[in-house]
């Protein structure tokens, strides 16, 4: 199985403001193929220095994230279906 963190790359990304969601396409130990996806709030920590976190800050933060989950489901209604994958 691909780790989110290695080299590879988002097969479907979309963001609102600070939020942004990847989708990463993996293989399972007997070959179909299945979706893995990133949620994550974008800070900055550093003068040049960008991080990301898991933790959602307030109402707003949690609308957009809201919002890219539907974006992220309609990109996996349309291809689970011609990939096979769950």
């Amino acid at each position: 199985m691909n780790d989110n963190k290695s080299n590879t790359k988002p097969v479907f990304e979309t963001k609102l403001r600070q939020i942004r969601a990847s989708v990463f396409r993996n293989e399972g130990k007997d070959g179909k193929p299945f979706f893995n996806t990133q949620l994550v709030r974008r800070y900055q920590s550093g003068q040049d220095e960008w991080s990301n976190s898991s933790h959602f800050t307030g109402k707003v933060d949690l609308l957009l994230a809201r919002q890219l989950i539907d974006e992220v489901l309609g990109f996996l209604g349309e291809n689970e279906s011609q990939d096979g994958a769950a």
